[in-house]
This record gives C-alpha cells, sequence and structure tokens, in this order.
C-alpha cells in the first residue's frame, strides 16, 4: 500500500518550470497588447471615419433643403447689450439633419448663442461631434461666455471637428474679399455646391481638429462645438496637419491661428480623418505635400505667399489680404481646401 501510494503520487512543478511558464506568458501579453491597442485604435478611427459622415451628409442634406451649406461664422448684436460678437457656427444648423431637431429649435436665433436665452445650447454635448481618440473632448468646462452684467460661468461643451475656411482665415469682403475667402465655411459664408469649381470630391468640408494638443488655457478656451469662431469649429490649411510636430510654436500669428488652434491635427498615429464636399470620407496622411512655414521673425510665411493689409468695410478695421505669387509652390493640402482654385488633384496625390 506505501508503495502503491508512492508511486502515483502527483508531482508538482519546479520553480525553474513556474519561471519559464510565466516568462512564457509575458512574451506572449508583450506581442499580443500591441495587436489589441491597434484593433482598438482602428476601432476608434473608423468611428471618428462615421461621424465625419454623419456631419458630411448633414451638410448635404442642409444644402438640398436651403441651396446652399449652412454659414461658417455669424456675427450677431448681442440682444443684451446691443455690441456685434462672434455668433454660432456650422455645427448648429446641422443639429436638425443628425437627429437634434429639438436642440435646434430650442435655439433662440434672435439672440447671439452667448446670451443667456441660449445657455442651455452650450452645455448639451453630442458624442457626434467627439473623436473618441481625443481624450477629455467629452468633458464639459465652465466658462465665462454670457453677454449679461456679471458675466457668470455656464457650461460649455466642446467639438473635435471643425469646417474649412480655406488656406487662412480673413475677414475681408468686398472684391479683396472674395479671393481671400477661398473654402467652403468662413465669415459670412453663403456657399453652394455650384462655386466648388475644383470639384467636390477634391474639396475639404471638415477635418478632425483635436483639442488634446492644445495648452491648458486653448482647451478651455477654444474648439467651442456652438462658436462660428475661427479656431472653435472653423480651421485652415495654413498650417499643416498636426503642425505641432513640424512647426515651431513661435510661427503664431492672430490672423492665422496659433499652429495648433487654426490647424487640422489628430490624435490618430500618422495623420487625420476628414470629409469632403461629396460627402466622402477618408485618413489624410500627414506627410501630405503641403506648403512650408518659415519663421521671419514676424509670422511663418509660406515662400510665395504674401500677407498685405487693406480696410475692412463692414467693421472699419484693418485686415490682412492674402495674395500668392505666380509660380509659388502651393501644395496639395492646400488645393484641397480651397473651393476654386482651378488645381488639378488626381486621387493617388493625397
Amino acid at each position: 500500500m506505501t508503495r502503491h501510494a508512492r508511486r502515483n503520487a502527483s508531482r508538482g512543478f519546479t520553480l525553474i518550470e513556474l519561471l519559464v511558464v510565466i516568462a512564457i506568458i509575458g512574451v506572449l501579453i508583450a506581442l499580443l497588447l500591441p495587436a489589441v491597442q491597434a484593433a482598438r485604435e482602428a476601432a476608434r478611427r473608423s468611428q471618428c471615419l462615421n461621424n465625419l459622415k454623419q456631419l458630411a451628409l448633414a451638410a448635404q442634406n442642409y444644402h438640398g433643403s436651403n441651396d446652399c451649406f449652412p454659414m461658417g461664422l455669424l456675427n450677431q448684436r448681442s440682444a443684451v447689450d446691443f455690441s456685434l460678437w462672434t455668433s454660432y457656427g456650422p455645427m448648429l444648423p446641422l443639429t436638425q439633419y443628425f437627429e437634434q431637431g429639438s436642440l435646434f429649435n430650442a435655439m433662440n436665433f434672435n439672440c447671439n448663442v452667448y446670451d443667456w436665452q441660449n445657455t442651455t445650447i452650450n452645455a448639451i454635448g453630442m458624442s457626434v461631434l467627439w473623436c473618441p481618440s481625443d481624450p477629455g473632448v467629452s468633458d464639459p468646462q465652465l466658462q465665462n461666455y454670457v453677454l449679461t452684467s456679471g458675466n457668470p460661468a455656464m457650461n460649455m461643451r466642446y467639438s473635435s471637428y471643425a469646417g474649412c475656411a480655406g488656406t487662412w482665415f480673413s475677414y475681408q469682403f468686398g472684391v479683396a474679399g472674395t479671393g481671400n475667402q477661398n473654402g467652403v465655411f468662413y465669415d459670412q459664408s453663403v456657399t453652394k455646391i455650384a462655386d466648388i469649381t475644383d470639384g467636390t470630391s477634391n474639396t475639404l468640408m471638415f477635418a478632425e481638429h483635436t483639442r488634446a494638443i492644445e495648452s491648458t488655457g486653448d482647451k478651455t478656451g477654444w474648439h467651442w462645438w456652438t462658436s462660428g469662431n475661427y479656431g472653435d469649429t472653423i480651421f485652415n490649411t495654413y498650417w499643416p496637419i498636426n503642425p505641432q510636430k513640424k512647426v515651431p510654436y513661435a510661427c503664431n500669428d492672430s490672423t492665422t491661428g496659433s499652429n495648433t488652434i487654426g490647424a487640422a491635427s489628430s490624435m490618430h498615429p500618422g495623420g487625420a480623418n476628414a470629409a469632403f464636399c461629396d460627402g466622402s470620407v477618408r485618413f489624410v496622411k500627414e506627410t501630405i505635400d503641403s506648403w512650408r512655414n518659415i519663421n521671419d521673425g514676424n509670422y511663418c510665411a509660406p515662400p510665395g505667399v504674401i500677407r498685405g493689409s487693406g480696410n475692412d468695410p463692414l467693421y472699419g478695421t484693418v485686415s490682412p489680404i492674402w495674395t500668392i505669387n505666380v509660380g509659388a509652390n502651393v501644395g496639395v493640402w492646400q488645393k484641397l481646401s480651397t473651393r476654386n482654385g482651378n488645381e488639378a488633384l488626381s486621387n493617388d496625390s493625397f
């Protein structure tokens, strides 16, 4: 009985065998973790593309009902002090076309979006405006934006996406301003599909404008979802995609936006998602051909681009007038942002 029991007794693992098994498990985890993270990022990027698709289709439906795309930026007098302020942008009018009709109906369009009558609108967040790879974009923040005496702090919500103003920001109007405001969404814009002579499949409508890369102050002071102000829900291509990786922070200018606030940017590796005027969406690599921003001590001007100055008839202030010299190197990224630049682009160029 004793011998039989000893022959059938189970033998445990030795310490070396346990260490080998643990090492094998660790190697497997190390091999699988990047694949899992890549799969999760692919899912987030897909969700981001879907958000942009909804925005693009909403803009198409808006055009079908109004014969133009929504205005990029409305300057509207406050019902409180009657002063002129920037007001709502393209996202608010589009809410009625992505199943947020009740929100659109709650907006008092006779008042500036920052008047106290519309404080509820600014405090409502929508997941369609949040890229899942943009951490913190869904978090509300208290802001002193209400146009009333006392200026109380109220909640503001944010957007990971913005409409394309073209190659730069400009408040110019009249003959000079026509060429300066060359995108789809800009100050007082009323853009029609017929105006997009470069082709709807080659003209940017929306792109990612991530909030995560901003400084602490810029995270709360910009990217407001209701605002049409340049840098909130409007971007330009004066800067390349993800300029924080390429352009010195010293290259800032009040008319182009800082090199992050004014540009398309993303937390997705290698580029940013974008929607085009035909309703299509795609991932645009950050290595896309773009003009080079050179810091000349004043502002980061691409070679061949000249910034002049002129009188703005609407505001009576001086705003820059931009011109591009004949033969200047205009990048593919800049060409995609203009609606009528007469540039010929093939699909394999971006």
